[in-house]
C-alpha cells in the first residue's frame, strides 16, 4: 500500500530543482519568523543572543537560495507586476489537478 501511494504521488508531482528551492525559500521564511519572534520575546540576554544567531544563519541561507533562484532565472523580481501576475496565472492554468 505504501509503495502504491508513493508511486501515485510521484507520478503526479513534478519535483524539479526549481520546486525544491521554492519550497526551501518558503520554509526559510517560516524559520526566520520563528527565530525573530523568539529573539524579540526572549527574557534573558543569553537566549536573545542564541536566537539572534540562529536568525542570522537563516537569513544567510535564505540569501544564498535567493541568489541561486535569480541566477537560474526562476525568480524575476524586476519584471513588471502585471507580467509577474500573468506568468503566475499561466503556470497555474497549466497544472494538472485531475
Amino acid at each position: 500500500m505504501n509503495s502504491f501511494l508513493t508511486n501515485r504521488i510521484k507520478s503526479r508531482t513534478d519535483i524539479t530543482d526549481e520546486v525544491i528551492v521554492s519550497n526551501m525559500l518558503a520554509a526559510s521564511v517560516g524559520a526566520a519568523n520563528v527565530y525573530l519572534n523568539a529573539t524579540v520575546s526572549s527574557t534573558t540576554p543569553e537566549l536573545r543572543s542564541l536566537y539572534a544567531s540562529g536568525l542570522s544563519e537563516v537569513i544567510t541561507d535564505n540569501s544564498a537560495l535567493n541568489e541561486l533562484a535569480l541566477k537560474k532565472n526562476w525568480e524575476k523580481p524586476y519584471d513588471a507586476p502585471s507580467q509577474q501576475l500573468t506568468e503566475i496565472l499561466k503556470e497555474s492554468m497549466e497544472l494538472d489537478l485531475d
